[in-house]
């Protein structure tokens, strides 16, 4: 069994050198420098059916951080270019959502971008 931390750290500092060793799992230091990304660890649902449990639905959220809007709109395409049917544990990683959100406190702008994997 591969290791989704390392599979998925390694597809997008591939696809985005600027993101090599800033991504990180969870909450991100205030401090640290842009452009960073943080994932969620994935979430796994049972895929119930009358018959039982068909197997599980994963999703896990990537987010991405700058202090300029549009750098911060590159960083979303390419991450959704990078991880959008790529695959990850011998499963596919599909691009579900993404949701924007401005940091004030911190004058960081984020992408926070839903995947499932299938």
């Amino acid at each position: 069994m591969t290791d989704f931390k390392t599979e998925l750290i390694k597809i997008v500092e591939a696809a985005i050198p600027e993101l090599k060793g800033k991504i990180q799992a969870g909450a991100v230091d205030a401090e640290t420098p842009v452009p960073y990304a943080a994932f969620t660890v994935p979430e796994e649902t049972p895929l119930r059916t009358i018959h039982g449990i068909a197997g599980t639905v994963t999703t896990f959220d990537m987010a991405v951080f700058h202090t300029k809007l549009s750098v911060t709109e590159e960083l979303k395409r390419r991450t959704i270019a990078a991880l959008d049917n790529a695959e990850l544990g011998g499963k596919r990683c599909i691009f579900k959502s993404s949701e924007y959100a401005f940091y004030a406190d911190y004058d960081i702008h984020g992408y926070t971008i839903t995947f499932r994997v299938v």
